[in-house]
């Protein structure tokens, strides 16, 4: 019994502590494994973000790259990108106006460059990042453009001040119920809306004034169709910021607003 006892002792997988030993270690490794050929790496603490579907014009700029570039501006999004001579498990983005919190994973081309299509955020001009390779923090090496920060590190980045930016579509319905109209003219004049909802009355509703050239009225409509113009030193306009169109009886249009 002595010899028996001293051979368990020293058997590190001793019968059914043995098998779950050997289940754990087995599970460790597939888990590393999965993670690797996932492309996320086993030391990514961050939350990655997923890439989502892109407009034509970005689709074929990456699937077409056969080198990595500079960043790219396309549309609304930028576009990273790089390539290396070694394997190369992940690469990954992350921005300063996010924290550096989000892992912005970079996706394989056909002809092997990794690239990241990031679509911009409509209130930054200066987009600072750095990139995450393999576990490794650095500026973007195909960026000529970096600066080192009050921390002594350094950072990329990219100015997208003169990007296009989308203009909003008015009228729109707001949180309250209202409806908001807004209009572009020589600063100083008075400019009212009228419409279906006013019996086409020219000067009941004033639009204020809120910066110069810039009117704006919020009105108490009921859901459905509307038609209007504005009116500015007795003449009438229709809605530049509204692509709807109707009609009037003589002839003349309107803008129409559905909401």
């Amino acid at each position: 019994m002595r010899l028996v006892s001293e051979a368990i002792l020293h058997d590190p997988e001793p019968g059914a502590l043995g098998r779950r030993l050997r289940g754990a270690r087995a599970y460790v490794s597939y888990a590393i494994l999965a993670a690797l050929l996932a492309g996320v790496g086993v030391d990514a603490a961050h939350p990655q973000q997923e890439s989502a579907p892109f407009d034509t014009a970005v689709h074929i700029e990456v699937q077409t790259l056969r080198e990595a570039t500079a960043p790219m501006i396309v549309g609304n999004h930028l576009i990273l990108s790089y390539d290396s001579d070694r394997p190369i498990r992940y690469v990954a983005a992350v921005f300063e106006h996010e924290d550096f919190a989000t892992r912005h994973l970079f996706q394989r081309n056909p002809h092997g460059v990794l690239f990241l299509a990031y679509r911009l955020p409509e209130d930054v001009d200066e987009i600072r990042y750095r990139v995450v390779i393999d576990g490794m923090w650095s500026t973007d090496p195909n960026n000529p453009d970096s600066r080192r920060m009050a921390t002594d590190i350094n950072i990329s980045y990219v100015d997208v001040s003169d990007r296009p930016r989308p203009t909003p579509e008015y009228p729109r319905r707001l949180d309250d119920g209202q409806v908001e109209f807004l209009f572009r003219d020589t600063p100083g004049r008075r400019v009212y809306v009228a419409g279906s909802f006013s019996n086409w009355d020219p000067y009941r509703h004033r639009m204020q004034e809120v910066e110069p050239g810039v009117y704006r009225a919020r009105l108490s409509l009921r859901e459905g169709e509307h038609f209007y113009h504005f009116v500015s030193n007795g003449r009438r306009h229709t809605d530049p910021l509204n692509p709807g169109r109707s009609y009037r009886r003589d002839g003349g249009d309107v803008s129409r607003f559905d909401g």
